[in-house]
């Protein structure tokens, strides 16, 4: 599990540290801070700077053009390109990787985008990226491998546990999914024949995403980008509470981004829970005074719920 992280000269981060980081890891903060930027890095950490997961970052941003070099310049900070050599290649350098577990060292790690010799390659799929963690996108649902997972899950009892993540939070009476490239149907205990799942609303559509994609990421890290997406806050507080709970038994580490107000507030309540003020830690990415520089802000418990008492935005 990392308990710190240390992010250079990667997109908006000139350098970004992180400490603190505990099992469930909430990030809030305005437009353009680098909250999807932060589970990039995440995601290519975990990868092992995998070209296909390189690839299908920069793709998803519709900055990978085949033949071009040139793309992978999106990755670097603007501000630190400039300063290098003209003419030296670029290359995402990891180290030293240090996870926390029995035997093993402290959870730290160093992430720097730098100029260097070696590079990647343009022409390498992006189609299905050898992820090291399950990652949620916001946006662009369609890129999750929906279908990939699901055919890890289905007749085990994994399965089960994601009908049992949509009974505990939207879908009450839900008994079965099924699940194929061209659809989605569920069969309900109120219905005679299953039904595409389209048929109740983006916030199901949602849910079966963030069943899954908890179910699959047994021992690795799970990154979400935006939760509250298509979901009523209603519907977050159930969902914490099976994220607080799956995470510690399933050793997750859930990194996870919001806009909203609503969700900081549900993440504050499940905090407060006996036994979960350690589970969990809040940051808020914000750019400095008088700078394009981000810096992170942690918030203890404490400080949390005095701003939200206060009414102000903890974001």
């Amino acid at each position: 599990m990392l308990t710190e992280l240390n992010i250079e000269n990667f997109r908006l981060f000139k350098k970004l540290e992180l400490k603190g980081l505990r099992r469930i890891n909430l990030f809030a903060g305005k437009n353009n801070t680098g909250k999807t930027a932060l589970l990039e890095a995440l995601r290519i950490i975990a990868a092992d700077a995998h070209v296909t997961v390189v690839n299908n970052i920069i793709a998803r941003r519709g900055q990978l053009i085949a033949g071009q070099e040139e793309s992978y310049e999106s990755l670097f900070n603007r501000n630190s390109l400039q300063h290098q050599e003209p003419g030296t290649e670029l290359r995402i350098r990891l180290g030293p990787i240090k996870i926390t577990k029995p035997g093993v060292s402290d959870g730290k790690v160093k992430f720097t985008a730098t100029k260097t010799s070696g590079t990647w390659g343009t022409h390498i799929p992006f189609d299905h990226p050898k992820d090291g963690c399950v990652f949620v996108p916001f946006g662009n649902e369609s890129s999750f491998p929906l279908q990939q997972l699901w055919d890890g899950i289905v007749l085990t009892p994994a399965e089960d546990d994601v009908v049992s993540i949509l009974q505990q939070t939207i879908l009450p009476d839900i008994k079965r999914v099924d699940i194929r490239e061209d659809r989605t149907l569920v069969r309900l205990s109120s219905e005679p024949s299953p039904i595409p799942l389209k048929n109740l609303g983006d916030g199901a559509q949602r849910l079966l995403l963030l069943a899954i994609a908890l179910v699959s990421a047994k021992g690795k890290m799970l990154l979400i980008d935006e939760i509250e997406a298509g979901l009523h806050y209603t519907v977050q507080e159930q969902l914490w509470s099976l994220i607080f709970e799956y995470a510690e038994k399933w050793d997750i580490q859930v990194f996870v981004t919001t806009h909203s107000q609503d969700t900081v507030k549900s993440f504050t309540h499940h905090l407060e829970q006996p036994g979960c003020a350690e589970t969990g830690a809040y940051f808020r990415l914000q750019k400095k005074r008088n700078s394009d520089d981000i810096e992170v802000i942690p918030y203890d418990l404490e400080r949390l719920e005095l701003t939200l008492d206060a009414n102000l935005e903890p974001r």
